[in-house]
């Protein structure tokens, strides 16, 4: 990542939980490409898929960098969005 390049950066961070169906999500090695396990699959290119990860290790590779911009004097923003099925 580029610090301070005014370019978008997008994570999915997935929590799987015991009965996760793991057959929906493909998270390839590169760590860059979400695909949906269905017939009319859709591919997301991210920054990165954080499966499995601490809150530090998320910390560290998102939200460091717009920190630190901040705190030199740059604009950052986190959009956080989270989904329940209720």
């Amino acid at each position: 990542m580029k610090a301070h390049s005014g370019e978008a950066v997008v994570f999915v961070r997935i929590r799987p939980t015991d009965n996760f169906a793991s057959g929906l999500i493909e998270c390839p090695p590169d760590g860059k490409e979400s695909k949906r396990g269905q017939p009319s699959s859709w591919s997301f290119r991210l920054e990165g898929v954080l499966q499995d990860v601490s809150q530090e290790d998320v910390y560290t590779r998102v939200c460091a960098r717009v920190v630190q911009g901040a705190l030199n004097g740059y604009n950052g923003t986190f959009f956080c969005l989270y989904r329940t099925n209720n």
